[in-house]
């Protein structure tokens, strides 16, 4: 009787295989045998796949329990739970590889094997948990009380081709997702007090929804931001003394050299703002908070407004007057991006936001570069899912609705 370290990859051994340990050499000395080399992981899967394309897979796999003889490796499968636990009490556990050790054939007409009457002998082909062994291996059944035997081969390539078609259903899912939603963390004090630093918040795609006003947007830098902070104070300043370096013009004795200015890069970074204005809105700026005119014709006139009050920057001398007070969404960054026949226009065109920082003070928003054009926006962020102290949906914008542009927009 075959012992369970004796067995091959789809058939064990016979026990007479013990004389062959060793081997006599020329000189008449003995040395054990060389090791027998590993099949190719790849070479035996494909191997089992083969084999088990002739079997079957699933529910369709042919069961073995009526041609399966000594020296086989098969697995046991059974979905009835009642029945496996049954089936475990006398050591046949589904899911396990068991070497045969003996086949009782049953009295079957024309010597046809029958299932109801085949006694298999079997024991495990690998070592099992503890509480897993017994001490009465092997064990003796009834080769139908098992609703299907697999062969080995069949079983392995069936576990590694549900094992791919999981894998590759959770890449879809994660690639799906990956497209549809991001997290993002704050990187500033732009939004406060609705969004503090540090805060990780979920942004979902804009796909079907276009953001409305008061969402908070997620979106890469345009190149409008660019050129505004080139046209900036300190952008100029940078200008002038890369300028200043590239010439020269240092005393070389004295070994004075200009000031190096260097402007933070917004390549790579992303940003969050609220959204103020929508396509078709007309917007403007005035005292520094951005406003909507709400059905009116003239925003000299006494109509309602919707006034965004973000407050003051804390360095409005770095950019043009303009970014603080003006009729209209457009702005003069003084570059060719800005000079276009909609720098005129007092409404927001198709495609395009003007969006803000809660926190004025701290954000460089569509006040300085004008409209965000929808092409940069990846989506929205709802909510707050870190720390666990900020979670929960992101509080409104400080949005105020109010008669007359002068009254809702006075200094602060």
């Amino acid at each position: 009787m075959p012992t369970a370290s004796t067995f091959g990859r789809g058939r064990a051994t016979d026990g007479l295989s013990t004389a062959l340990l060793t081997r006599r050499d020329e000189d008449g000395t003995t040395s054990p045998p060389s090791q027998p080399q590993r099949p190719n992981p790849l070479t035996e899967f494909l191997s089992n796949a083969r084999t088990a394309a002739s079997e079957g897979f699933g529910t369709r796999a042919r069961n073995v329990g009526s041609t399966m003889v000594a020296g086989d490796v098969v697995v046991p499968l059974c979905g009835n739970l009642d029945r496996r636990q049954s089936l475990a009490q006398v050591g046949l556990y589904a899911g396990v590889e068991y070497v045969v050790c003996d086949v009782k054939e049953g009295g079957g007409e024309n010597g046809e094997r029958l299932l109801d009457d085949r006694i298999v002998t079997l024991r495990p082909a690998y070592t099992l948990r503890p509480h897993l062994e017994r001490s009465d291996w092997p064990i003796s059944l009834s080769a139908s009380d098992v609703p299907l035997w697999l062969s080995k081969a069949t079983y392995e390539a069936g576990t590694a081709l549900g094992t791919l078609m999981l894998a590759g259903t959770y890449l879809t899912v994660a690639s799906i997702l990956a497209t549809v939603l991001r997290v993002a963390v704050v990187p500033s004090e732009s939004m406060e007090p609705a969004l503090m630093p540090g805060d990780v918040v979920l942004v979902t795609r804009s796909i079907f929804a276009r953001p409305r006003a008061n969402d908070v947007v997620f979106f890469d830098p345009p190149v409008e931001l660019d050129a505004a902070i080139a046209n900036s104070k300190i952008g100029r300043a940078a200008t002038a003394a890369a300028a200043a370096s590239a010439t020269d013009d240092t005393d070389s004795s004295s070994g004075s050299r200009p000031e190096k200015i260097t402007i933070v890069s917004t390549k790579g970074k992303q940003f969050l703002k609220r959204v103020v204005g929508v396509p078709g809105d007309r917007v403007g700026v005035s005292n520094s908070n951005p406003y909507v005119a709400l059905q009116c014709d003239d925003v000299k006139a006494d109509c309602t407004f919707r006034v965004d009050r973000t407050g003051q920057y804390s360095r409005p001398d770095l950019f043009p007057d303009e970014s603080w007070n003006r009729v209209k969404p457009t702005i003069n960054i003084g570059s060719s991006l800005g000079s276009n026949a909609e720098d005129d226009a007092q409404t927001l065109a198709k495609g395009q936001y003007f969006v803000a920082g809660d926190n004025g003070y701290r954000s460089v928003d569509s006040r300085v570069w004008g409209p965000l054009r929808e092409k940069y926006i990846f989506g929205t962020a709802d909510w707050v899912i870190y720390p666990l102290k900020h979670f929960g949906k992101i509080r409104p914008g400080p949005f105020s609705t109010e008669k007359g542009l002068a009254e809702s927009v006075s200094d602060l």
